[in-house]
């Protein structure tokens, strides 16, 4: 399949997608090391966008992408994103998940996190986004409602 384009702008490599609708996204062309893995089955009825590694500056663009990309192709923009593989997240990447939930409630939708660890409710707690980012312990509980 074909990737999503160059990140030139942001010093990223996006690497494309696999056939399990899997993208890496890696560091500058020097390194091997990828930065973050976005999954998503894009054959499921109720999605969740699983994240590794490190949202940042360089990788939120990559995730905005995804997610609305997953918005897109269903009724109503309802979308889990799986957090228990990152393990570093900045401004950057909560401004992504704030835009995304945004635009999923335009859609009459929304985004939810699960599977958050110590440190990232701890950020949202201080951040105040603990009540628009709701959690959940996992994808299911977070679709419970649906």
């Amino acid at each position: 399949m074909a990737g999503i384009g160059s990140g030139a702008d942001s010093g990223a490599d996006l690497r494309g997608r696999t056939d399990s609708g899997q993208r890496d996204i890696g560091a500058a062309a020097t390194t091997s090391r990828a930065l973050l893995t976005i999954s998503v089955d894009p054959a499921a009825s109720r999605p969740v966008v699983a994240l590794t590694g490190e949202l940042d500056i360089a990788t939120a663009p990559a995730v905005k992408t995804v997610c609305f990309e997953t918005f897109e192709a269903r009724p109503r923009p309802y979308v889990v994103v799986d957090l228990a593989g990152l393990y570093f997240c900045d401004c950057a990447g909560l401004n992504a998940f704030v835009l995304i939930h945004n635009w999923a409630l335009t859609g009459g939708g929304w985004v939810r996190l699960c599977r958050t660890d110590r440190r990232m409710q701890k950020m949202l707690d201080i951040t105040g986004l603990a009540a628009t980012l709701r959690c959940y312990p996992t994808a299911v509980d977070a679709f419970a409602d649906i």
